[in-house]
């Protein structure tokens, strides 16, 4: 139903902000190349600052090896073995919670690709065992498990698809559908015993994006149990190419999600990735994908750093979201995900 925005004073905002477990089920990469200083202040810093209890990590993307992925890890695990009185390594629900306690930042680790375990089923068992958690079936493009979100034939799943979303069932590994195929995400959750996440994808009835998913995935993921982790991109949340969106197109994906579904189905997958810079976006993703949309006109005006995180929070309050209900979104939900998949 429709919320009443209202006036919110700073002070109950940052209060709430300071006071919740905030997990970003997407939150970009922090390694190889560190992201900048932001007014001489390090990321790791900021990211404390902003109260972020869980950073959801991308270790392999697009079609990473599996020696690239292993290589990454290894890159991370120096940080969290040099970083260790900031950092915690989280694999479990527990951790989390020991995070949470010793005011750490935990660190999840992600593949937004399937491609470095390919077809060598056992790899499922060796990454979970160093700390994968979560992982997409598809990056964009088609592999041999599933269709990402833009290939033309949206084929479903293949039958190693299948085993693996039931392996990732088996082990304890979030069956994410970012970037997958309208088909492919559909047959996974039907198939998935466990509830699956979009960890950042938002509403194609909000915004017309070839990223973004249907009413349709959206009803199905949270009947399901699941939650969609919204993020504050250009391209995902503005209805106009090249015109930079702002907090108040982003809180529009949240308005429209909590009445399809329910606001216990929402989250946050921010995706926002200091670290990547304008050259790579004109020469790689620009080129790769065709995309209309300036490297400026990607990022929200309002939530395009980590420090500008407790903006959203405010945001859900003024829309008129009860301090509860943002404690859910802001990464209640997700828990509750992982309380049950992890298990």
């Amino acid at each position: 139903m429709p919320r009443e925005s209202r006036d919110v004073s700073i002070a109950a905002a940052a209060a709430l902000h300071g006071s919740a477990l905030i997990i970003d089920a997407l939150s970009g990469h922090i390694v190889a190349p560190e992201p900048p200083l932001r007014d001489g202040v390090p990321y790791l810093d900021r990211l404390r600052g902003a109260n972020v209890g869980v950073a959801s990590m991308t270790i392999a993307a697009h079609s990473d090896s599996f020696e690239a992925a292993l290589g990454c890890m290894f890159h991370y695990f120096n940080l969290l073995r040099g970083s260790s009185d900031r950092l915690l390594h989280v694999k479990t629900v527990a951790d989390i919670e020991t995070a949470r306690r010793e005011g750490k930042t935990g660190i999840l680790f992600a593949f937004q690709t399937p491609t470095p375990i390919g077809s060598h089923f056992y790899r499922w068992t060796i990454f979970h065992e160093l700390g994968l958690r979560i992982c997409q079936l598809a990056y964009n493009e088609g592999n041999e498990l599933a269709d990402g979100c833009l290939e033309p034939s949206n084929r479903g799943l293949s039958f190693r698809g299948r085993q693996a979303v039931q392996e990732m069932n088996r082990l304890g590994i979030v069956v994410d559908l970012s970037h997958v195929g309208e088909r492919s995400s559909l047959e996974a959750i039907d198939l998935s015993e466990k509830p699956c996440v979009f960890s950042h994808s938002n509403a194609k009835g909000v915004t017309d994006s070839r990223r973004n998913i249907t009413d349709e995935q959206i009803r199905a993921v949270a009947h399901g149990g699941g939650v969609v982790g919204l993020s504050p991109h250009g391209f995902m949340t503005h209805r106009t190419v090249n015109v930079r969106a702002g907090l108040g197109e982003y809180l529009d994906h949240f308005a429209y999600l909590a009445d399809l579904v329910g606001v216990a189905h929402v989250g946050i997958g921010s995706d926002v990735f200091e670290s990547y810079t304008k050259f790579a976006w004109e020469n790689s993703t620009k080129v790769l994908y065709k995309s209309p949309w300036s490297f400026e006109a990607v990022w929200n005006a309002d939530f395009c750093r980590i420090d500008q995180f407790p903006a959203v929070t405010a945001g859900l309050l003024a829309r008129g979201f009860s301090e509860d209900e943002v404690r859910a979104i802001l990464g209640g939900n997700f828990l509750r995900v992982f309380r049950e998949v992890w298990r």
